[in-house]
């Protein structure tokens, strides 16, 4: 209050009493006061029955670095003026697969396919299906590491699904632009 009144009043100093009734507080805080003046962030003198209260330099240095602490740990998200970009190197065979998924999703209009179909999709021509949803489920599994793909299980079939992240990086990476 000390520091507030200084800056808007120009004023230096304020009575104990003016500062008890503006804050509505009923017990004195002459305690918290001579706290305050003992680590020299204000300075008392005692004038008839009340006090008077000024603030130090030390004080004001206090309250403005409490108030960039204050900024730091609010609870909104930090604007970083250089955001961070991650590029992934994905293998040509991941690239295919991410973006394959994502096409076939929004072919279909749903997040999650079918793992047989994105097989399908990618080896049209092959006989041995088995051997090539083995592999491209090692390739998923890898970019699930990455929070590029998710996978779910419904009995005895599994679905897959492009992230967030999934999609931000085809956009970014992949398909410069192409899908807007």
């Amino acid at each position: 209050m000390l520091y507030d009144n200084e800056a808007a009043k120009k004023g230096y100093s304020m009575r104990l009493s003016y500062a008890k009734n503006r804050l509505g507080m009923t017990l004195s805080p002459g305690k918290s006061v001579e706290t305050l003046s003992r680590f020299g962030l204000v300075g008392i003198d005692n004038v008839g029955n009340d006090m008077v209260m000024s603030i130090t330099n030390r004080g004001k240095e206090f309250i403005e670095v409490f108030d960039q602490l204050i900024e730091l740990f609010a609870a909104k998200k930090p604007s970083y003026a250089g955001k961070v970009k991650v590029r992934y190197e994905l293998t040509g065979q991941e690239k295919r697969i991410i973006v394959m998924a994502y096409k076939i999703g929004k072919e279909i209009g749903r997040d999650f396919i079918a793992l047989k179909t994105l097989v399908e999709e990618l080896y049209p021509l092959q006989q041995n299906q088995a051997n090539k949803t083995s592999a491209v489920s090692r390739y998923i599994s890898k970019l699930e590491e990455l929070r590029l793909m998710e996978r779910k299980k419904e009995g005895r079939n599994t679905y897959i699904r492009v992230t967030e992240n999934g999609l931000k990086t085809i956009k970014e990476q992949y398909l410069n632009g192409l899908m807007n």
